[in-house]
């Protein structure tokens, strides 16, 4: 079920101002693994299909960007508590990673990842470390800077800027990431900034993530929300497209231009 602008507004009792920093217009989405100008991987939530409701923004995006592509986060997204889908989740996501980077790390193409829910952690927790509770299961580590001690991808995942681009992820939008913390630079949304996830990580994890990646990260958490924000409103964590669609387009578009 999708809602309205109005309706989102309605929910939250606020007036929010709609961003105009780029078209509106969408396009229809490309399913590809070339190494394209802009490539959007998209890591869907629990019980959606592919590509979820993630592909409004993927849409928006594609428009403002020729040669844009995107491929699906290929994992289970079925319920983290009874089954291995979060587990499953982060394997796929190094995988899925490293292959970008291998195929792509020599060229000029840019990763977007766009993750909602379930797909936020796995894609988060790959960065950051996961586990660390009885849901989530044993801590495990970051992916690592060298992984696979490819060249191409150490240059990669090293810090800074160069002649070769450092980082294989451009911009990475988190909605409803179930372990959202509080007080952290790339946090959004209203009033939701020192608000706790239902599977907090650990603090050195959300430090390694800030540290880390906080620069190409906007994390968008909804009051009310009861996956990320602890709260009881179940509809809170279902508006994040028709609320937030367009705020993260413009950020992900500055983001583009700025790496061009």
């Amino acid at each position: 079920m999708r809602f309205s602008i109005l309706a989102g507004h309605l929910l939250f009792g606020v007036n929010l101002v709609s961003a105009t920093a780029i078209e509106r217009t969408t396009s229809e989405l490309v399913n590809s693994t070339a190494c394209s100008n802009v490539h959007i991987l998209i890591a869907r939530g629990t019980t959606e299909s592919y590509p979820g409701s993630l592909s409004t923004l993927a849409e928006l995006i594609t428009a403002n960007n020729k040669d844009t592509t995107y491929e699906n986060l290929v994992y289970p997204a079925t319920d983290e508590t009874s089954t291995d889908s979060y587990h499953i989740g982060k394997t796929v996501v190094r995988k899925q990673l490293t292959s970008f980077v291998e195929r792509c790390g020599h060229s000029d193409s840019k990763l977007v990842v766009l993750a909602y829910s379930q797909g936020a952690m796995v894609i988060a927790d790959t960065l950051a470390g996961g586990g660390g509770d009885s849901t989530l299961g044993n801590m495990t580590d970051p992916i690592s800077f060298d992984i696979g001690k490819h060249s191409k991808i150490a240059k990669f995942y090293a810090h800074g800027r160069g002649a070769n681009r450092s980082d294989a992820v451009d911009a990475l939008v988190l909605y409803g990431d179930p372990r959202h913390a509080p007080y952290q630079p790339y946090n959004q949304g209203l009033n939701t900034f020192n608000v706790t996830g239902k599977y907090p990580r650990a603090e050195f994890q959300v430090q390694h993530l800030t540290d880390n990646y906080g620069h190409m990260i906007h994390d968008f958490c909804n009051v009310g929300d009861p996956v990320c924000a602890s709260g009881s409103n179940i509809t809170a964590h279902m508006v994040y497209p028709d609320i937030w669609d367009q705020t993260a387009a413009n950020w992900v578009q500055s983001v583009l231009e700025k790496a061009r």
